[in-house]
């Protein structure tokens, strides 16, 4: 029978795999994805080779983790039970609205920017960090469809799941097309350049998932 963790242990087992995490994403910075070794990622967090393998299977599971992570703060602004749901939560229209005004409240750009960074532009990498950036995007819109339903408990389960799907679709898409065009230049030019393309994303939403009833 599987033994019960305390609070107190879990705590201390989330702060560990954070640390492992935080450790993994230091070494992506200075070295880039083909180099990251788990023996460095060990060495930096503190713990042995295998505790780093007792939280992550693979050093891909350790990269998605890694890349779920930076966009943590996205998912992290509809985990924000101070930001209330708007009215009208019954509405496909106002899911769409309350994702849109949390999405656009984040610094999406600049983590979208420090993530291709590190696992390289989109379009450019290996068959298998593409993979990793697919499993990571998969990961994120399954954590926003959760927080969707729940702030929108009268919105069909299947057309929330549509309305992520399609949002971080076309999140991935902009940030493709935004990267070709700017290099990944963070400046003021290339962020409202960002900014249209984010309202021209928002043109096509509207258009197209506001037409369901």
């Amino acid at each position: 029978m599987p033994r019960e963790i305390g609070g107190r242990e879990a705590a201390s087992m989330q702060r560990r795999r954070q640390r492992i995490i935080r450790a993994a994403t230091e070494l992506l910075v200075d070295h880039g994805v083909q180099e990251l070794s788990v023996d460095e990622v060990a060495e930096r967090a503190e713990v042995s080779r295998r505790t780093v393998f007792n939280y992550f299977h693979s050093t891909d599971e350790l990269l998605i983790a890694v890349g779920t992570d930076l966009l943590g703060d996205v998912v992290n602004s509809l985990n924000d039970d101070r930001t209330p749901a708007p009215a009208g939560t019954g509405t496909h229209a106002a899911l769409l609205d309350d994702l849109l005004t949390l999405l656009g409240a984040t610094d999406l750009l600049g983590t979208m920017i420090r993530l291709t960074h590190i696992l390289g532009p989109m379009g450019h990498q290996d068959t298998r960090v593409l993979a990793i950036v697919r499993d990571t995007m998969l990961g994120v819109s399954e954590r926003l469809t959760a927080r969707a339903r729940e702030r929108h408990p009268d919105v069909p389960p299947m057309d929330a799941e549509l309305l992520v799907s399609s949002l971080i679709g076309g999140l991935i898409v902009l940030h493709k097309h935004w990267t070709e065009r700017t290099g990944l230049a963070d400046t003021p030019e290339t962020r409202r350049l960002w900014s249209d393309m984010f309202d021209r994303l928002v043109v096509h939403m509207r258009d197209g998932f506001l037409a369901l009833p």
